[in-house]
């Protein structure tokens, strides 16, 4: 009697998020447990839950379940960037911040403007009459990179450490490039009739809004680091805080205009250091898992809702417009990462090579940021919107599914490089800091004030000041030297405690 007055309507909701999440745990396993992962990325198998979903649903139920514009970027953007930022290499991203500046500053705009040409050429083409200003919109958020697809081929292969800060330097920082420019193009395509003066407007406007999200970020590393320092005694909320703070800097970059997605990865790379010195190991170890536990969560959402959309009913479908855009993705980005090494090269110390370049240039796959941003456009302005989604989910199938499952093989083929793994020594580590010193010294010597010379005045200014009054512990060459020892003893002991349990 009392089971046939249930009321499931009180519980559908968290009901069917749970089964959601269950679905996606359900299929990682799967990948994880079988040979899958070698020959298809894992954002593939997320697409192909989605696709079977969304049949199911829509011939059963009707349903037509698209992503809230609101949902990713209020609640699955800001866990991926900040995971994004904070686990990114500090020290290798900062000796190739100029490559990486070159590719995501540089080269996405030349991207962005090398496809909306070649969209235009074939306007004639299309069902509907587009106008440059929305095709320049459109190739704006196509040309937004995802790592994690390419990142996890890599990771699995062990591409040598150049390649792989590279790659992933660019297409985080693209993005927040892509959504800066997007926002200020989505300004443009309201107006009529566009004048020299609006384009100076949205110059001015994207230096502002990147800069105010990097300024932001850094009060907010402050913040954080005090917030960690003072609750030394309650361990409990030291992750909350990690958590909470870059998210409330990403919701106060986006309410006064700023780049949220700037703001918060600014916050999570430079916060890491100073936490190193406030957060115990346990403390440390739960907030990097539960980072990488909601970024991974949030993303795989995003793949999902993109397999649920491609039974949308919304969609329309032009066969030229969407070709074109894959055959002018696959290309140039190919024809922008070449002349562009060539130039990064010509300052370099340690050349890119060029069958790095060509995995850099295979690599562009496209994904979360793309599918929620053309989510976003405004219909009444932007008549095509519908196609873009269509022809935005094409991309993001082709490049997810045939470059992600053949770039293991082509790394393979072309003979990449790869990163051996080398023994831990403590020699490596001591001289690390010496040779920067001595580039330094030299610079000093011949009157030069390079990189290495900027660098020693803000390891200095970090050391003396910022150090001592946001850690706990400020660290030291020497601390720092006696922590990377205990480490590697720590490791030499767990794989002499492995080896002696696999001998017995």
């Amino acid at each position: 009697l009392m089971l046939s007055h249930l009321t499931w309507s009180d519980v559908w909701t968290p009901l069917i998020i749970c089964l959601w999440l269950i679905c996606i745990i359900a299929a990682k396993i799967i990948y994880q447990q079988s040979q899958i992962g070698h020959f298809v990325p894992e954002s593939s198998l997320l697409i192909t839950l989605g696709l079977i979903a969304g049949y199911i649903l829509d011939h059963l139920f009707g349903w037509d379940i698209v992503l809230n514009p609101d949902l990713f970027f209020l609640y699955l953007l800001p866990p991926i960037a900040l995971e994004a930022g904070y686990f990114l290499p500090f020290r290798m991203f900062f000796k190739n911040i100029g490559t990486i500046l070159l590719y995501a500053v540089v080269g996405t705009c030349l991207n962005i403007l090398l496809i909306s040409g070649v969209l235009y050429l074939f306007a004639d083409f299309y069902q509907d009459s587009i106008p440059y200003i929305d095709l320049l919109l459109f190739s704006t958020l196509i040309s937004a990179v995802d790592p994690v697809a390419v990142l996890s081929v890599f990771e699995e292969i062990h591409v040598n450490q150049l390649l792989y800060i590279n790659v992933f330097g660019e297409s985080l920082l693209n993005d927040a490039v892509v959504i800066v420019l997007y926002h200020s193009l989505a300004h443009m395509a309201t107006i009529e009739t566009i004048e020299s003066s609006h384009i100076n407007e949205a110059v001015l406007s994207f230096a502002t809004v990147a800069t105010g999200g990097v300024i932001i970020g850094l009060l907010f590393v402050i913040f954080t680091a005090f917030a960690t320092k003072l609750s030394v005694k309650i361990q409990v909320v030291q992750p909350l805080i990690c958590l909470l703070l870059p998210y409330c800097c990403y919701l106060t970059c986006e309410s006064v205009h700023m780049s949220g997605i700037i703001g918060i990865v600014t916050c999570g790379l430079m916060m890491k250091p100073y936490l190193d010195g406030n957060l115990s190991e346990k403390t440390k170890t739960t907030t990097k898992v539960f980072m990488k536990t909601m970024s991974n969560t949030c993303e795989a959402i995003v793949f999902l809702f993109l397999g649920l959309s491609i039974f949308s009913k919304s969609h329309i479908w032009d066969l030229v417009f969407a070709t074109v855009t894959v055959f002018a993705c696959v290309l140039v980005r190919f024809i922008v990462v070449i002349p562009l090494t060539f130039l990064a090269n010509r300052s370099r110390v340690k050349r890119i090579a060029l069958v790095d370049q060509a995995i850099i240039a295979y690599g562009g796959l496209r994904g979360a940021i793309c599918y929620g941003l053309v989510q976003t456009l405004d219909q009444d302005v932007i008549l095509a919107k519908d196609m873009m989604i269509t022809t935005t989910v094409v991309v993001i199938v082709f490049t997810v599914f045939i470059q992600g499952s053949t770039i293991a093989p082509l790394v393979k083929l072309l003979r990449v490089k790869t990163e051996e793994e080398k023994p831990q020594l403590i020699c490596t580590h001591v001289l690390n800091g010496f040779s920067d010193d001595v580039m330094a010294g030299i610079e000093a010597i011949i009157g030069k004030k390079g990189g290495n010379y900027y660098r020693r005045r803000f390891s200095a200014f970090n050391h003396n000041i910022l150090e001592p009054s946001l850690m706990l512990r400020p660290t030291s060459r020497g601390s720092r030297l006696v922590e990377r020892v205990c480490e590697i003893d720590a490791e030499e002991s767990r794989k002499r405690l492995l080896e002696n349990f696999g001998e017995v």
